[in-house]
């Protein structure tokens, strides 16, 4: 609804008095954790409901990487004390350009929501006394066109070739966004058959996972074990929910943490004595998926509770052989959180994938 003059004239003298005032203010020392979970949480709590969960996923993930891209690029001015300006929509496309680890459904599914986190982040500046937003007016067809470059750049990153010696050397980035298009009376769309059918059979490029791959040990552990382990596992997963804070630690959160004990045991042979950086990286890397199966929830910052639930076993004097910092170290944070979500992405077929570009947001209930 839009406001009438009045409200208009109100709002801006209350921004401009805030303005004031924020600028007398000597800003805190920037905390990067600090400033990115606050729109995290922000986004959470006002958009989490409005959007189908598949679509509220990707956009959380989009989001996280927004923010940490519009502090990379005025990390400088972040660190000063004064207002940053940020140049949204640069700062957008930068985002996903870098998203080189993703299932081309991410970018899909992105569109419905990418106006919803451009007018997020600009009504967050209006408020803020760290930054402010500069943008333009959005373009449905602009962005579409700028996921579909995306797409056609990661077709080729994802076939180990260098796309800056391809864009050089021909046309075919552009003439692969342009097979992607399909063109109606009104706006630009997404030709997803095509994309489904380019894409097929194409691996994603994985994010970087530090660490040697490691091997079973020699002697296979016996059912006793196998099964005195997984007990264990439940045990240590159940207390470390119940000493966290209110329902910080979800369901596929235990069930992630009770593979590593279930799995390890079963194929590498290994007790929770016996862990390793290497073997538990080796195991997110190859055999995760295969004894967990991520859902649609909270999935932005799962893999961290690994090295959470670690340090958890430290300090009850259960792992001897784990270095906790270099496994925070490692990429497996990230490395399991986008797992998960192309894990997701891939499970999706055409038709979903329309219906999600169709209805992104919930139907509202009466």
């Amino acid at each position: 609804m839009k406001q009438g003059k009045s409200a208009q004239i109100k709002a801006f003298k209350k921004q401009k008095s805030l303005q004031k005032f924020q600028e007398k203010k000597k800003l805190s020392p920037f905390d990067y954790n600090e400033f990115a979970g606050f729109l995290r949480a922000r986004f959470f709590l006002t958009k989490q409901h409005t959007y189908q969960k598949e679509t509220f996923e990707v956009a959380s993930f989009f989001l996280d990487d927004l923010i940490a891209t519009m502090v990379q690029q005025n990390f400088s001015d972040f660190t000063s004390d004064k207002r940053v300006i940020v140049k949204l929509n640069e700062v957008m496309q930068a985002t996903l350009v870098q998203s080189a680890d993703r299932d081309w459904r991410y970018f899909i599914l992105l569109m419905p929501v990418l106006y919803d986190i451009q007018s997020f982040l600009a009504n967050e500046g209006q408020v803020s006394d760290r930054f402010s937003v500069q943008t333009t007016s959005f373009d449905p067809n602009f962005w579409r066109m700028i996921i579909r470059t995306v797409l056609a750049v990661n077709y080729f990153r994802f076939q180990g070739q260098d796309v800056a010696k391809v864009m050089s050397d021909s046309n075919a980035i552009d003439e692969l966004q342009f097979k992607f298009l399909n063109q109606n009376d009104q706006d630009d769309d997404f030709d997803l058959k095509t994309i489904a059918e380019v894409y097929k059979g194409l691996k994603v490029t994985e994010p970087k996972l530090s660490g040697k791959v490691a091997s079973p040990k020699g002697e296979k552990l016996s059912k006793e074990a196998i099964d005195e382990e997984i007990a264990f596992g439940e045990r240590m997963v159940a207390t470390f929910q119940k000493t966290a804070i209110k329902d910080l630690v979800s369901e596929q959160e235990l069930q992630m943490l009770l593979a590593f004990h279930k799995g390890l045991a079963e194929k590498y042979n290994v007790t929770h004595r016996e862990w390793t950086n290497d073997l538990i990286n080796t195991f997110a890397k190859e055999d995760l998926m295969n004894y967990w199966q991520p859902e649609w929830d909270s999935l932005d910052g799962l893999g961290g509770e690994v090295a959470r639930y670690i340090k958890f076993l430290d300090k009850k004097k259960a792992v001897d052989t784990v270095r906790i910092a270099e496994l925070e170290a490692s990429g497996l944070d990230h490395y399991i959180d986008i797992k998960a979500v192309n894990t997701l992405l891939a499970q999706l077929n055409d038709a979903g994938v329309e219906k999600l570009l169709q209805e992104p947001k919930r139907s509202v209930e009466k």
